[in-house]
């Protein structure tokens, strides 16, 4: 056996991110951009008004007040969309909507809740808007502002030639919306790696059969394929594999034709029903390690097969989950090209004594209770490899040192907190 720091490390000296491809825009959410995305375009491309009002010259309302307002004459009206062909002259304003270009001449714009029309009618002939006969009202400015107020400048919000998203950023909502304002209908990323899920044994239904003397249901398929998910991998699922090599060979051979990754559960122990070593080894899959000081997961092991990943996961419930989560999430996060690959590990505090047997890591499922700056563990219940409400109720795994035979109530241990994102 070999230890898990060992584990990981061989893990990810043999993983590298999978080639960058163009992918629609629509689905680049959660991706990992492999190329700097430079500006074609300013943003905004021209200067327009944020405010609803009138565009002005800011030295015509210099003296403007409540009590002796200014009166412009309105020559345009412009909303968004439209341009305003019309320039704005000494003692001119044009009314103009939030987001329509601001015109010549004018370089401030004063909203419509500072001005009024001569017959004193706030807003109601500004949100009445004219017919092309109609004539417009001159406009009574009530305060003063300065050159710049409610303009939003072309290019205030990107440059044209400008890097505005580099490569290795998880692209968010807000990067989405960005590129799709710059006019990137595919954008270059890391794709999401394909993951073949196989479980194996003559013990396993499928989930909507009876139980039967001596059979359980094949959860593994499903735990795994949303933990596959939510690292943003695409599952595919295989099926299960009886217990003979010639069936485990045919559904690893079309997996690894089709997949980037390929897991497998169960049938990597040593009973005489564990075919998925030599399997693998008669299809030339090169075995990198099998067996972790752990527990649960003792039997994990990992090979490599050309340019893909296999990994032979434990069939109870809770060990191939929690190899999972150890080990398959990084390394598929790093096919990603994510640079964070690791979950937080915080040092927390044990609510309640913990005994093992020296010799094995064992990692138990816990609760994680933040006071202040300490975390309060405690086990999440009986810690057997089958019982799945262990991971259920857990939000953080403990590593208990494998030369541990005892810890009391108030020692501190390794806490990876599994419900955060990776921060290292």
């Amino acid at each position: 056996m070999i230890s898990i720091e060992e584990a990981h490390n061989l893990i990810m000296a043999s993983t590298e991110a999978l080639p960058a491809c163009e992918t629609a825009l629509d689905d680049a959410l959660g991706l990992v951009l492999a190329a700097d995305i430079v500006s074609r375009d300013a943003i905004p491309s021209f200067n327009n008004s944020a405010m609803d009002g009138y565009a002005v010259r800011a030295a015509d309302i210099a003296d403007a007040t409540p009590e002796s307002p200014v009166n412009l004459s309105v020559v345009a009206d412009v909303k968004a969309g439209d341009v305003a062909n019309v320039p704005v002259k000494t003692g001119q304003a044009v009314r103009i909507m939030t987001g329509a270009p601001v015109p010549a001449g004018a370089d401030a714009v004063i909203r419509v809740e500072d001005t009024m029309t001569e017959a004193g009618r706030e807003r109601a002939a500004f949100e009445r808007a004219p017919a092309a006969s109609d004539k417009l009202s001159p406009v009574l400015v009530l305060r003063s502002i300065p050159a710049g107020r409610n303009v939003r400048l072309a290019g205030e919000d990107v440059k044209p030639g400008e890097i505005v998203l580099a490569a290795g950023q998880t692209l968010g909502p807000a990067d989405i919306g960005l590129l799709a304002s710059l006019g990137f209908p595919k954008v270059p990323v890391y794709h999401r790696p394909r993951v073949a899920v196989i479980t194996t044994g003559d013990e396993l239904l499928e989930i909507d059969q009876p139980l039967e003397p001596g059979k359980i249901r094949n959860s593994n398929a499903y735990s795994l394929a949303a933990q596959i998910k939510q690292a943003g991998a695409i599952p595919v699922r295989y099926g299960i594999a009886a217990d003979t090599p010639a069936a485990a060979r045919e559904l690893f051979q079309k997996a690894l034709a089709e997949c980037d990754v390929l897991l497998t559960t169960g049938g990597v122990s040593v009973g005489e029903y564990d075919y998925v070593k030599d399997v693998l080894a008669d299809i030339g899959a090169a075995k990198v390690f099998w067996g972790v000081a752990q527990k649960p997961g003792k039997p994990l092991g990992y090979w490599n097969f050309k340019n893909r990943h296999i990994f032979g996961l434990p069939g109870n419930p809770v060990a191939a989950m929690v190899s999972f989560e150890e080990y398959v999430r990084p390394m598929l996060r790093r096919l990603m090209g994510q640079r964070l690959l690791f979950r937080p590990a915080v040092t927390g505090t044990l609510v309640s004594s913990v005994r093992k047997r020296p010799g094995r890591v064992h990692i138990i499922r816990v609760h994680v209770d933040k006071k202040g700056a300490e975390y309060l563990v405690d086990s999440t219940g009986p810690q057997g490899s089958g019982i799945l409400r262990s991971m259920v109720l857990a939000d953080g795994l403990a590593f208990i040192p494998a030369d541990a035979e005892s810890m009391p109530a108030g020692s501190s241990v390794t806490v990876h907190l599994i419900t955060l994102p990776e921060d290292h």
